[in-house]
């Protein structure tokens, strides 16, 4: 596992740490949570799970977090889904904040994920993720979303114009099917 500052025993007021043992990844997100927050977790742990599927479960603490963005919410749903695929675990959302409770349900996400309202029991050294270089760029961003969007008719209904918007960025600002 590939991660940085090991000095972070007290947690920013926007942080994540992350740790791992033998029962799997364990993430603690503290404070508000937006794309540039959990951009390293795409090195650490998203890269991690596609490249093999020796990782049982992911952890996730949101005991402390107060706000997510739904680019965060949409990794902790593209991490659910390589799991799944991969070793056949699964992504647990441990003792979630109500703030937390409540965007899952505006999303509707209460039924696929697994959520448990007990602690999590971290490993004893958790730590920032090492920061990954630049900031997210928009194919981080519409990866996320994407994976968002598979879950529900209403998820592709509210981010259907960030895909389009983020798709037309990444094609250099040209419209669909412009080849010039």
């Amino acid at each position: 596992m590939d991660v940085g500052n090991t000095a972070a025993a007290v947690p920013a007021a926007d942080s994540i740490l992350v740790g791992s043992d033998t029962r799997g990844w364990f993430i603690t997100a503290h404070g508000a949570v937006r794309a540039t927050l959990c951009y390293p977790l795409r090195e650490t742990l998203l890269a991690r799970l596609e490249e093999s599927s020796d990782v049982p479960a992911v952890y996730v603490d949101l005991a402390q977090c107060t706000y997510m963005d739904s680019t965060f919410i949409g990794l902790l749903v593209a991490i659910d889904r390589k799991l799944q695929k991969g070793s056949g675990g699964r992504l647990h959302v441990m003792q979630p904040s109500p703030e937390c409770l409540g965007f899952f349900r505006q999303l509707g996400l209460q039924d696929l994920l697994v959520i448990d309202p007990a602690p999590m029991v971290p490993p004893p050294e958790m730590k920032e993720p090492e920061s990954a270089a630049g900031r997210p760029g928009a194919d981080f961003i519409l990866r996320a979303h994407e994976a968002l969007m598979e879950t529900s008719e209403e998820a592709r209904r509210k981010f259907g114009l960030l895909r389009e918007e983020l798709e037309r960025k990444l094609r250099g600002g040209k419209p669909p099917g412009d080849t010039r």
